[in-house]
């Protein structure tokens, strides 16, 4: 099967994430978020920007960028004859090396690196950002983060794509302080029953532990809608800043607006691997699911395919680009639920038992 991607602003028709409450219901627990602050602010913030890359000199590399961390690490961009490359080095040798698989290399912002402790226990982690591409329009700037442990810096990274991602607003804390939390943001289109149907910035509260994100269930996912009023670049802050704004709402409800359904198979998670999850559906049938969250890819019938991967007890999505642990997921039950309708298909695949039918908790 011939994989062909499929530009954002058609794949956002292919599925749409976090559907529209019923109705607003602000309890207290899930307005806590409008007062969460970047865990870069205070005196004393959990998290620590570095400088940004500057030009250095490695073998092989015919222009390379580096970021020098605080405990003696180098994060650096290596542009060859034909590839770029990412590279994490301790004591001068290369610990942690991937693909850029991207473009922009040449400014200041496509390479990030923060340092701090995301999971309270002493070790701080290495946070890796690189802008992967920017969508026409809206202009929407697509990144990929890999999450180093801490506690173990040899161990691959964790892995997610988040959009609009800034260093200053994108790991959150309560005010009184805490632990770090990801706001996993990422702009679709939903279907308002008050307002009709737009553009919406989500986002959705992450709890990094022992090189896992953990859906954070007192949290709502939040969205507000893009009006006039809704100033994206150059707001302090941001992300958070723009939820944290009065006209964003927590969201109820089921988790996705979808084509009519299709079908469901059960099966058994086999393995999730780079952006692939394999499901058993028979003991001798096994298919493989292109695990590329909410974006789209063409198949060779001209069909729209797209596939989400589901936490079953909480009816959330994972975000995309994420591999939640394959440790856990291995051998893991799994429901297929297909929608289908012309030249669209989109697979759930919800992992674990399913939520109650009232929608996700």
């Amino acid at each position: 099967m011939t994989i062909h991607r499929v530009p954002w602003f058609l794949a956002a028709c292919a599925i749409v994430l976090a559907a529209a409450p019923a109705s607003a219901q602000p309890a207290a627990a899930s307005m806590a978020w409008r007062t969460d602050v970047p865990c870069t602010a205070g005196r004393n913030p959990a998290l620590t920007v570095a400088d940004t890359p500057r030009a250095a000199s490695l073998p092989g590399c015919v222009r390379a960028h580096c970021i020098a961390m605080p405990d003696g690490r180098r994060v650096c961009a290596c542009t060859g004859d034909t590839t770029i490359v990412v590279r994490v080095e301790a004591g001068g040798r290369t610990v942690h090396e991937w693909p850029a698989d991207y473009s922009l290399s040449g400014s200041a912002e496509s390479l990030r690196a923060m340092h701090g402790d995301l999971d309270a226990d002493g070790k701080p982690e290495l946070i890796v950002s690189e802008w992967m591409d920017m969508s026409n329009g809206l202009g929407i700037r697509f990144y990929r983060l890999s999450i180093f442990n801490g506690a173990d810096p040899a161990r691959p990274p964790l892995r997610v794509s988040v959009d609009d991602f800034a260093p200053d607003g994108s790991f959150v804390r309560p005010a009184g302080g805490g632990t770090c939390w990801l706001l996993s943001t990422r702009w679709t289109e939903l279907r308002d029953p008050r307002r009709g149907a737009g553009m919406y910035f989500t986002g959705q509260w992450m709890r990094y532990r022992d090189g896992r994100l953990e859906q954070d269930l007192q949290r709502r996912i939040v969205v507000r809608r893009l009006l006039n009023s809704f100033r994206r670049g150059g707001v302090r802050g941001e992300p958070l800043a723009h939820l944290r704004d009065r006209r964003a709402e927590a969201w109820y409800g089921p988790v996705a607006v979808l084509p009519p359904l299709a079908g469901t198979r059960t099966g058994t998670v086999m393995r999730v691997k780079g952006d692939s999850v394999d499901v058993a559906i028979t003991p001798h049938q096994i298919e493989v699911f292109p695990y590329v969250g909410a974006l789209g890819y063409g198949d060779d019938d001209g069909n729209t395919v797209s596939a989400l991967l589901v936490d079953g007890p909480t009816g959330r999505p994972w975000p995309r680009g994420y591999n939640p642990a394959p440790d856990w997921l291995q051998r893991a039950p799994v429901t297929i639920r297909t929608y289908r309708d012309e030249g669209r298909v989109v697979h759930l695949l919800v992992v674990g038992p399913e939520p109650s039918a009232t929608g996700s908790r």
